[in-house]
């Protein structure tokens, strides 16, 4: 990151900048540049005698990049040799979900960016190299810790709704809990254990259950979009400008440490921040010193960096930036800051695991992007009315309208549309599998294409050909799986068949079993609506591919079906019927 500090002009330096600003002299600078770094640290080494000269490699935070490399400089500057091997420590800020993939990929010797020092936020992420399908190689069992600092939530002194400063809860995320107004900003849980205490907290007030796994989903729908990719820069969130202060402000989940961090640089006409500790207890993050080498030569070498890290000077240094001690106990400098609470707050120790592994893998199931062919019924059937005055067929309208505003714009979605009027197999395939958010021609997305086609759905008469339609766009999609995405099918029907298909209820759902793969999941979700619909031949329909089904007798109650429909991620391909 850059430092801020600018060097001032010398009065001898006039003509240097004529040559300098010449494209010429512009390059021979940079290759200058380039090549006194590449040299000058061997040549001093070589001076010293050494044999050989080495990098320890070092990855550390945004917000401890500075201190390390600080370290780092004084390590140096002491001219260590082991062996007759002289090292040199070097230190890079890389996202630490980066990091563990070097770590626990097949051959983490060979990445050029797995370190021999790791300082990630958390000891969370090295419980994870150890869990993961690679596991940690060389990794260090029980690393010391460099500081500390809770995650908190944050948001301006006079925000609305928000509770005392020591008496805020997890719900307080939640949609129904805040003003739907109100955007809460977290890191993905993929890329930082501020995110991933998030989920963990989330899942356990919520609890396990087909209820939960709903409530859950409405929470990531609801927060992905606004999800960061890395560590949080309060700054960039809360700049002072007119149209932020404009707006409603977020709720953040962040370390502490970056509550102290944002408060010392904001601009003026910026708000300052509270920092609100969650009673029943959150996650200390814990900035440990991870020797992840099985080199004697770097293990010295980071031996020796650790004890001048862990040195006074370097202590307070990490003070001064908002930094609690190991212990978690506040220091002076910290107490007195704006916006804070001293006192330790609750903590558990819960973030390990299993729990590590749910958290990151329930987001991911719930945020990764689906592929969806929906199969809308057009038979004669779908004419009734379903509540004694709406037809069927403009229910389903609702319906498919109701399921495209949830998805987003990186769903892939088709629509086929049945009926034996409607051509020789019993359909029409009015649009085919496509991102609803790209646009093929001019500035119409296929979004607004979906819509079109949903708000012209008419009875075309005949029967449904439900059964032969059902298995034709089972196939469609297993035969176009996508490994990235969700894949399914989404089912609206009058749901009778009446002998209007080539197979059998009976033969279908034997080939729905026979064709379902838990490795590459394809899944039913069933929309019946009337009194017609056979709600047990629908069920069976569904639970063939660790689907769901729903019989409508409300219209008002199909958003919360597709809801559930979604939350049904978290369980497949071994979902509970």
């Amino acid at each position: 990151m850059p430092s801020g500090r600018h060097r001032l002009s010398s009065p001898t330096a006039a003509t240097t900048r004529r040559v300098a600003g010449s494209p010429l002299g512009i390059t021979a600078i940079v290759v200058a540049l380039i090549a006194l770094t590449a040299i000058a640290v061997p040549v001093t080494m070589n001076a010293l005698g050494c044999g050989d000269t080495r990098y320890l490699r070092v990855s550390a935070t945004q917000s401890t990049a500075t201190v390390m490399r600080e370290a780092a400089s004084e390590f140096n500057s002491a001219e260590h040799s082991y062996g007759g091997e002289c090292v040199y420590a070097q230190v890079d800020e890389i996202p630490p979900h980066r990091i563990l993939n070097a770590l626990t990929g097949s051959r983490p010797g060979d990445s050029t960016i797995a370190p021999h020092v790791w300082v990630p936020e958390s000891s969370a992420w090295v419980e994870l190299a150890r869990v993961s399908d690679g596991g940690a190689h060389g990794i260090e069992t029980d690393p010391p810790s460099l500081a500390s600092s809770p995650v908190v939530l944050a948001a301006p002194p006079d925000t609305e709704g928000m509770p005392d400063q020591d008496d805020a809860s997890w719900s307080l995320l939640l949609p129904g809990e805040r003003d739907p107004d109100r955007p809460v900003v977290m890191v993905d849980p993929n890329r930082g254990a501020d995110g991933m205490t998030v989920m963990h907290a989330i899942r356990e007030h919520l609890g396990t259950g087909d209820e939960a796994d709903t409530a859950m989903t409405d929470f990531v729908r609801d927060v992905q979009l606004d999800s960061a990719f890395g560590e949080i820069d309060l700054t960039s969130v809360f700049t002072g400008s007119a149209a932020a202060n404009q707006r409603v402000d977020p709720v953040i989940a962040v370390p502490e440490q970056a509550v102290v961090s944002y408060n010392d640089r904001r601009a003026d006409s910026a708000p300052r921040l509270r920092a609100h500790y969650v009673s029943e207890g959150t996650v200390n993050l814990d900035y440990p010193y991870v020797t992840t080498t099985d080199d004697s030569v770097l293990r010295s070498a980071a031996a020796d960096l650790y004890e001048v890290v862990r040195g006074d000077t370097y202590r307070e240094r990490m003070r001064e930036l908002g930094f609690r001690d190991p212990d978690g106990e506040a220091s002076p400098v910290l107490a007195g800051r704006s916006g804070i609470i001293a006192e330790p707050p609750a903590t558990h120790e819960d973030l390990t695991g299993d729990a590590l592994l749910a958290s990151v893998t329930d987001w991911n199931r719930l945020s990764m992007p689906s592929r969806t062919l929906v199969l809308a019924d057009a038979s004669e059937n779908m004419s009734e009315s379903l509540d004694g005055g709406t037809e069927q067929i403009e229910v389903a309208k609702q319906a498919a309208l109701m399921g495209l505003a949830m998805f987003p714009d990186e769903t892939d979605m088709g629509l086929w549309l049945m009926s034996e009027e409607l051509g020789e197999n019993g359909r029409e395939e009015s649009a085919d599998m496509h991102p609803l958010g790209a646009a093929d021609d001019g500035d119409v997305t296929r979004r607004q294409e979906m819509i079109e086609v949903a708000e012209g759905l008419e009875v075309a008469g005949g029967g449904s050909r439900l059964y032969d339609n059902v298995l034709a766009a089972y196939d469609q999609v297993q035969d176009n799986f996508h490994e990235d995405k969700i894949n399914s099918v989404i089912l609206l029907t009058a749901g009778q068949d009446e002998g209007s298909s080539d197979i059998s209820h009976e033969e279908l759902i034997a080939a729905l079993q026979d064709r379902f793969d838990p490795r590459r999941p394809v899944t039913m979700f069933v929309i019946g609506f009337g009194e017609g619909a056979d709600e047990r031949e629908l069920a069976q329909i569904a639970r063939a591919t660790s689907g769901s089904s729903f019989v409508a007798e409300d219209p008002a109650e199909i958003g919360d079906f597709f809801l559930s429909s979604i939350s049904r991620r978290l369980c497949v391909p071994n979902c509970d019927n």
